[in-house]
């Protein structure tokens, strides 16, 4: 089981949007924010968060600490994860959303 983290991103506005996340690592919170960001779901939301993108970085909070994670670095560790998971938890984690 994961530990709850807050993922904040910040628009090209300078407005930040945070998430709080139950996530395994710095770079799933942020896998997760993706997810969430790009779903059916959020699109309905007036406020929704921004659909982040390569250049996005991410700000990750776990425990008191601060983590940041760059869109191109969690690009390249969900091509990786991706190769590597098996079974029903890979396939599950290939249907997470990437970034663009």
């Amino acid at each position: 089981m994961g530990r709850w983290c807050t993922v904040t991103v910040i628009d090209e506005k300078g407005q930040r949007h945070s998430l709080d996340i139950q996530a395994e690592s710095t770079y799933d919170a942020a896998h997760l924010y993706v997810s969430a960001a790009k779903s059916q779901a959020a699109a309905t939301f007036p406020n929704r968060v921004p659909a982040p993108t390569l250049a996005s970085v991410f700000e990750v909070v776990v425990d008191g600490k601060v983590y940041t994670v760059k869109g191109a670095a969690l690009q390249h560790w969900i091509t990786k994860q991706r190769g590597e998971m098996k079974g029903p938890r890979g396939f599950l984690f290939s249907q997470r959303p990437t970034l663009d």
